[in-house]
């Protein structure tokens, strides 16, 4: 089983309490050298490097890392070649129902999908089956996706067949020779358009959640602009073009802004929130909080012109309709 995979989902698994549970499957691995004498909690970071060392806590004193069938002790220190034990709840069962992507396009070894919201793009922690790779697979589509989408944004996703084909896509979009506009609906009243120029880092240990990413001089340059299409008083539908392709970048940028994406768990309701959210722990009125059941962004255009190619997905019926 893999550890550590993208997206906030894997936060939520990492810290899920599992052993003793009659679902629960075990990950072995080998203390290795360049952590000899390390704490076990600094193991399980260093090999989950997405939890973190306060999560790593968590899952240390709640007993679902074991050495010798005995649960670790929070401060004990481990010597290289020792084995642990990771215990942890399975990901998806492949007879698990799934959103279904719609292709777009199909031309030149290009398979292009409008891929549904709640639909993760890669296998992860969480995710084994439910996924665009594995839905491509069954459906006998041999594409592999070019870049990525978060799980819970829709919209265009380009996919190529191994080879050159896959090489020159891969190659545009890191280069950045790749036109992208999203569709989001974010809280507030967009009155004018607008930029965000700000640099974007990982927030890591300085903050409760250290996957988001923030605002830093530091950072890595980042550039969003940003055109209201209507709004109803309360919410705007915009039209957002990245001129940069950073993590999160559209979900950081309008939230540092004042226009969070509605249904966005990290960057609207904030880091205690996603916190507990992760954790299972939320009560029933943070849960009424949430003002939608996924984020309201959609990849609506995608233009790679090197290969001649633009596509669109139309917004979603449940998306248009947050905003009247």
């Amino acid at each position: 089983m893999t550890i550590g995979a993208d997206d906030e989902a894997t936060t939520g698994d990492a810290l899920t309490p599992a052993y003793g549970d009659a679902r629960a499957v075990s990950v072995r691995w080998a203390v290795p050298p360049d952590c000899h004498q390390k704490t076990a909690i600094e193991a399980l970071a260093h090999k989950v490097r997405r939890i973190g060392l306060e999560r790593a806590r968590r899952v240390v004193a709640g007993g679902d890392l074991r050495v010798d069938g005995r649960a670790c002790c929070v401060d004990e220190r481990l010597a290289r070649g020792t084995v642990l034990e990771l215990w942890r709840l399975p990901p998806d069962d492949p007879g698990d129902p799934m959103p279904t992507p719609t292709v777009l396009l199909r031309e030149r070894g290009l398979i292009v999908v409008d891929k549904p919201g709640d639909l993760a793009v890669h296998p992860s922690a969480r995710y084994l089956h439910r996924t665009l790779t594995g839905w491509l697979f069954r459906h006998g589509l041999r594409a592999n996706p070019c870049h990525r989408l978060d799980r819970e944004t829709s919209g265009v996703l380009v996919c190529a067949e191994p080879g050159p084909m896959e090489a020159r896509v891969k190659g545009a979009f890191a280069a950045g020779r790749v036109e992208k506009e999203y569709l989001a609906v974010v809280r507030g009243v967009v009155a004018r358009s607008f930029t965000v120029d700000a640099p974007l880092a990982l927030q890591g240990e300085r903050g409760l959640v250290r996957i988001r990413m923030v605002v830093d001089d530091a950072g890595r340059p980042a550039c969003t602009d940003v055109e209201p299409v209507r709004s109803d008083g309360a919410r705007t539908l915009v039209c957002c073009r990245p001129r940069t392709g950073r993590q999160h970048q559209l979900r950081a940028h309008l939230a540092h802004a004042g226009f969070p994406i509605v249904g966005d768990k990290l960057y609207a309701m904030g880091d205690p929130w996603f916190d507990a959210f992760t954790r299972r722990a939320l009560n029933d009125e943070q849960r009424a909080a949430l003002d939608a059941p996924r984020q309201a962004l959609h990849a609506a255009r995608l233009t790679l012109a090197d290969e001649g190619l633009s596509v669109e997905a139309p917004l979603p019926v449940e998306l248009a309709a947050l905003v009247s």
